[in-house]
């Protein structure tokens, strides 16, 4: 491939906005001829939709005289789901960390099998980090664990899982972004271990990941001011130096998306291109328009053209993505669909073995009595601009399918004081109260209207809390009878505590 737009295409994966290819967006994707598409949750709809749209998207790419396409998204489970509402979303990371290394490798297989069959081919996924900082922003429950051993045979379990459905597993986020107090996203995270620590502890299971044969690794846009004065997205040393060198990795090496702040704030759109390309990445990706991926793709061949950036490293970006074209039949025929229903019965009961108590005891059942109150804090994910699930709705859905006579409160993230004012009026009549957080040692107000909703049932009153996403809000609320944790309020894991609880 001498054509030099189809070369450095080849170092880009297409983004545009909405369910459906606009004549501006193909015009845009003829220009850049990339190696591939990332799609985001704006994108899918349906699995109907998603089927469609991918077919278009490959029969653009051959109706250019392209290579079949990489399709990715990010589909780790948990709180981090792509896929629309009418498919399946397997429990958290650190939900299936306590599991035996099969069920971890079913649910990877649930994942994997359902994006190859809409014609999505790559999963930004699994995540390698190791949650050793509780008050980490972004991670927590992505993370299948606090230590290297946990983490490291969950993500080769993982790796396993998606190679066994012909599917591309990519690990995230070398060298590690389980230390960290800042979002990548709003600010740059700096993580001041050495060298040495990091290969004793964050660096491990990306090590057993290659020794597992992942084919694709994500950077982290972190700065280890031990290894270099750049984060590791564009850095040479970290990159280059210690994974392909040092650590041997002869894959993909794929940006997270280089529109966080992290990156864009400091080294912006074009600067931030080139330097990627210099410290060894194959694929940029981002979350923004074509227009930006315009931008991209023109700083980069300019850079070419004036000598910043040696063609030599677009030829290798091609000749490893047609390498992963070929090990996993890119391009090919979709296979034929799966029994949905059986499929979610197997995520359900992986969920349902997820739930843990703070005790070790079984979770408590309560009793399907009015005097039973659960009031839950709704509160979207960082980022997120729409809950596709509705999980507030499915959560009050599956109580009162379980709890019929039960209260069920909802406080919602934007809360106002005459439903805080109600909610307490009501826990004052609780002969059992349950308090559901959502990463309250982040959302501090949480803590405070949880607190004095315990404070005010009945002393006699049975009190359980349970932590609907990270294990971290644990002992925020006062004294509990019992802490439930459910490691992320995916629906199946939703379905999972209402089921626990009623004790089906």
């Amino acid at each position: 491939m001498t054509h030099l737009p189809s070369l450095v295409g080849q170092s880009l994966m297409f983004r545009f906005l909405g369910p459906e290819l606009t004549v501006a967006d193909r015009k845009a994707f003829n220009a850049i001829r990339p190696a591939g598409v990332l799609f985001f949750g704006d994108n899918l709809i349906s699995r109907e939709q998603i089927q469609g749209l991918t077919r278009q998207l490959q029969a653009a790419a051959r109706d250019e005289g392209m290579p079949p396409l990489l399709i990715a998204a990010d589909q780790e489970g948990g709180i981090v789901t792509r896929l629309p509402a009418d498919m399946i979303t397997v429990p958290s990371a650190m939900g299936l960390g306590f599991l035996a290394t099969e069920s971890i490798r079913e649910s990877a297989r649930i994942n994997a099998r359902q994006l190859r069959e809409v014609g999505i081919n790559m999963n930004y996924a699994p995540t390698a980090d190791i949650n050793n900082n509780p008050h980490n922003p972004v991670i927590r429950t992505r993370s299948f664990g606090e230590t290297a051993e946990v983490v490291s045979n969950a993500v080769v379990a993982t790796i396993a899982g998606h190679l066994e459905e012909g599917v591309v597993p990519t690990v995230k986020h070398f060298p590690g972004h389980g230390n960290t107090h800042v979002d990548s996203h709003h600010g740059l995270p700096v993580i001041d271990s050495s060298l040495d620590e990091l290969r004793q502890m964050e660096l491990v299971p990306f090590v057993a990941a290659i020794a597992a044969n992942v084919p694709a690794v994500m950077t982290a846009h972190i700065l280890f001011p031990a290894l270099d004065d750049r984060p590791a997205t564009l850095s040479n040393r970290i990159l280059t130096g210690l994974l392909r060198e040092e650590l041997g990795f002869d894959g993909l090496i794929v940006t997270d998306s280089m529109s966080m702040e992290a990156i864009a704030r400091d080294w912006g759109l074009e600067e931030a291109a080139i330097l990627a390309k210099q410290a060894g990445v194959d694929l940029l990706e981002s979350s923004e328009g074509p227009e930006s991926m315009l931008a991209r793709h023109a700083a980069l061949m300019a850079a070419v053209e004036n000598g910043r950036l040696d063609i030599s490293v677009f030829t290798a970006t091609a000749e490893r993505v047609d390498t992963l074209r070929q090990r996993f039949d890119i391009g090919e025929a979709l296979p034929g669909e799966s029994d949905v229903e059986r499929i979610r019965e197997t995520a359900q009961a992986l969920a349902k073995r997820t739930i843990r108590t703070a005790s070790g005891a079984a979770v408590p059942v309560i009793p399907n009595e009015p005097d039973t109150v659960i009031v839950a804090f709704a509160r979207l994910r960082n980022l997120e601009v729409v809950d596709r699930f509705d999980l507030p709705s499915v959560m009050e859905q599956s109580l009162r399918t379980h709890l019929p006579a039960a209260t069920v409160i909802t406080i919602s993230g934007e809360h106002t004081v005459e439903e805080c004012d109600a909610a307490l009026a009501t826990v004052a009549e609780a002969n059992t109260l349950v308090v559901a957080t959502r990463d309250a040692i982040q959302h501090t107000y949480q803590q405070d209207i949880g607190a004095r909703l315990m404070a005010a049932a009945p002393a006699t009153a049975t009190r359980i809390h349970v932590n609907l996403r990270g294990p971290y809000d644990a002992g925020l609320l006062g004294n509990v009878d019992e802490t439930v944790f459910t490691y992320g309020d995916a629906v199946v894991s939703l379905r999972a505590l209402a089921s626990a609880l009623a004790g089906a």
